[in-house]
């Protein structure tokens, strides 16, 4: 996109009469905008609706399933009949399992591509020449950030919406059955992501150096499940010489855990709420520290240094 075409983005909703939250809000909503107009144009949107709809045409075209009285009948996958067990196999198991199966490969692909596709656009923002024009406009660094990385969580919840919403409307056309908990797990996935995406702009901004900030992002993600194991099997320190290297080596751990995302109950979040079943929240809660205080310490940085 032009540098024009950045500060016009940007310039509008700044020149509007709007005075103090609302004026925040104009100049944020012009930053996302003004991202999403960007991924469009560097087809990382573009890419990610297109294999989307690849996939929702392949369900659609390639998958049916004959339900009888609630059972499942039949099923021909790329029109080729599959055989079936006499044993009746409630269609709602198989639309249950689809929609883990669906959660889960999103969870352990779609985040990581989300976190990669993502990396460059804090470090972009930070560039000679773009940075200096951005910071010409009458916005608040602080505001300028936010905008950004509000934009890249946009970017990726727009896409992951089209799959999770397009994907319940085929599930319930073909079978009839279809829970509200497939939703509320996309949702979750999002929220995955964009607590991740908080450390990577923190990192970002400091480094200024895209491969460095995706692998922060994937470290985020995936220390989560790491210290999970530590915390959910305290018997590890029995490996340890017990005194103050115990007390110590239980205390990192520990406070790693707490500090990091919890990205192990945030997936076990997800699952649960594609099967239907009851989710505790308390992993998102205790993972919302981290992302506020990223936040925050990139605000901090991007506002004080000197560009």
């Amino acid at each position: 996109m032009s540098n024009t075409g950045v500060a016009s983005q940007i310039e509008g909703p700044a020149a509007t009469p709007t005075h103090g939250a609302r004026l925040i809000i104009a100049q944020v909503a012009a930053m996302v905008r003004f991202t999403t107009l960007e991924s469009l144009h560097r087809w990382t949107l573009m890419a990610f609706l297109l294999a989307v709809t690849l996939f929702l045409l392949l369900l659609a075209t390639t998958v049916n399933l004959d339900i009888v009285e609630g059972n499942l009948a039949a099923a021909r996958l790329f029109g080729k009949t599959i055989e079936l067990p006499e044993v009746g196999i409630e269609a709602v198991d198989i639309v249950t399992t689809f929609q883990v199966v669906v959660i889960s490969l999103l969870y352990s692909v779609g985040v990581a591509l989300a976190l990669f596709s993502t990396s460059n656009l804090v470090p972009r923002l930070c560039v000679d020449g773009w940075v200096d024009l951005l910071l010409a406009q009458p916005v608040a660094r602080p505001t300028l950030l936010l905008g950004r990385a509000t934009g890249a969580v946009a970017v990726v919840a727009l896409s992951i919406s089209y799959l999770i919403v397009g994907s319940w409307m085929l599930l319930r056309w073909k079978t009839g059955f279809g829970n509200a908990g497939f939703l509320l797990a996309g949702a979750i996935i999002v929220a995955t992501y964009a607590v991740c995406y908080s450390g990577m702009v923190l990192v970002g901004v400091v480094t200024r150096n895209s491969p460095v900030s995706i692998l922060a992002g994937l470290f985020f993600w995936l220390s989560g499940h790491v210290f999970h194991l530590f915390h959910a099997y305290p018997a590890w320190s029995t490996s340890l010489r017990a005194g103050w290297q115990r007390q110590m080596g239980e205390f990192i751990t520990e406070s790693v855990y707490w500090t990091l995302p919890k990205s192990h109950g945030l997936a076990e979040m997800a699952a649960n709420a594609a099967r239907g079943e009851p989710v505790s929240g308390a992993p998102l809660l205790f993972s919302l520290p981290f992302a506020v205080g990223s936040l925050a310490l990139a605000c901090f940085w991007f506002a004080r240094r000197d560009y």
